[in-house]
């Protein structure tokens, strides 16, 4: 039976990995403490996410979960927006985008999501 712990284990893991698969391809990353309903994203990859600060909203969603795309987008240009506030950063230089754990693949296979209107400032 899986619990909420175990839930919150396979996201913290997934977040670990992903800064380290950054960091593998030389990017400076790290993670970022929850901070409640002021989050500011999972992992931030600091410098030259095409061509911003990257702020990822990670996802491990387990066999039963549906996939948000919605709604994590959404939760990622909200988190991007509290990250750029909390460091006096202009959100035209913050990427928000949603990273999703492709089940029983390996870190290069997960799916790196953003909204067309983050890409492209519309």
């Amino acid at each position: 039976m899986t619990t909420r712990k175990s839930h919150k284990a396979r996201g913290a893991h997934f977040e670990v990995e992903i800064r380290d698969w950054f960091r593998s391809h030389k990017f400076s990353a790290e993670r970022l403490a929850r901070a409640g309903k002021n989050d500011e994203g999972d992992v931030v990859v600091h410098a030259d996410f095409l061509g911003n600060i990257g702020i990822l909203e990670c996802k491990a969603p387990g066999a039963g979960n549906a996939i948000d795309l919605s709604g994590w987008t959404k939760e990622a240009q909200v988190e991007a927006g509290n990250y750029a506030k909390a460091r006096g950063l202009s959100l035209e230089s913050i990427l928000p985008a949603v990273v999703i754990k492709a089940r029983g693949k390996a870190i290069a296979d997960a799916y790196l999501v953003f909204r067309l209107g983050d890409l492209f400032d519309d």
